[in-house]
């Protein structure tokens, strides 16, 4: 196994206004697949708003492993995981932009090359999950890889999305592969498996695989967001058929094996709290195998009550 497991680092991070993607060391600046962008990426008043609000989003968090080849590797309130294998490793999700620098540290101080990742996974295509992610695909090579449906929306960058129009852009990301629901990953003998659960977005995706430490082998859930905060449920010629997607992706995690569940914003499956209690002697404190379903559940019941609302004209 490549990991050396020394000393962690924690890293500061500052959100920047403005940031230009130079090419990683020791790679020509004219390789396709490092190039960056002409263009630094400018970061308007809303979407530094949203990341001021979300001070978590851009936390320190120290890397650790949460079961067998597993690692969590991004800020505090935001999950990215590393799933580590001989024939190369794979990450999942971004940040927000200005994040990669803490990644990049986070996955450096478990003795992992950046260039050992081979994929970058998208959960969905939103500035807080997909904002770091042209940085860390041009410093890895890696190639991105994400839901067919959001494919077009990280390739603008978040512009013109159904919900959130251009308020909170990131820079535009270059998707090397798209995946279709059930579709199977393989990296040597690592398997991840996408879940369409649309309705966050048209692409949201659910991600599993199988992670295994002392023979003990657990299936891994990164549960794609099933919330809809302020958004437009009814009459939106931008996703007509939202309502029916996100009824469909409520069965769809409700159903999942799901031994460890994990998620694009922690809090989302009690991640830290479980984590605490790890921490405090319960072993197996990480293990919650009804966390899928309990979330799907209490996802179902806020959406259905804010559906009701909008149904009633209410505001």
């Amino acid at each position: 196994m490549r990991l050396l497991m020394t000393a962690v680092l924690a890293t500061g991070l500052i959100a920047q206004g403005t940031y230009a993607q130079a090419p990683a060391a020791g790679r020509a600046a004219d390789d396709p697949a490092r190039t960056a962008p002409q263009e630094p990426f400018r970061m308007p008043a809303s979407e530094r708003k949203n990341i001021a609000d979300n001070p978590s989003w851009t936390a320190p968090q120290k890397p650790f492993r949460i079961h067998g080849n597993t690692w969590y590797v991004g800020p505090r309130g935001l999950g990215v995981f590393l799933v580590t294998a001989r024939t190369g490793d794979v990450l999942i999700d971004a940040g927000v932009p200005g994040d990669a620098p803490l990644i990049e540290a986070n996955i450096r101080a478990l003795g992992v090359n950046l260039h050992d990742i081979k994929w970058i996974l998208n959960t969905h295509a939103h500035s807080d999950h997909a904002g770091g992610m042209a940085r860390l695909a041009h410093d890895t090579g890696a190639k991105v890889i994400a839901g067919a449906a959001d494919a077009p929306l990280l390739e603008r960058g978040g512009e013109d999305d159904p919900e959130y129009g251009d308020r909170f852009p990131f820079p535009p990301v270059h998707v090397a592969r798209t995946v279709t629901d059930g579709e199977r990953l393989h990296l040597g003998d690592l398997v991840l498996t996408a879940h369409a659960t649309p309705g966050h977005t048209k692409g949201n995706t659910t991600w599993t695989w199988v992670s295994c430490e002392n023979k003990r082998c657990l299936h891994l859930v990164d549960v794609g967001s099933l919330s809809a905060p302020g958004f437009k449920l009814i009459g939106n010629p931008s996703y007509p058929n939202i309502v029916k997607d996100f009824e469909h992706s409520f069965g769809v995690v409700a159903s999942l094996p799901c031994d460890i569940p994990l998620a694009p914003h922690p809090g989302m499956v009690d991640f830290w709290a479980r984590v605490a209690k790890r921490q405090q002697g319960n072993a197996n404190a990480l293990i919650d195998p009804a966390g899928c379903r309990s979330y799907a559940e209490s996802a179902r019941k806020r959406f259905e009550a804010q559906l009701a609302k909008q149904r009633a004209g209410l505001p």
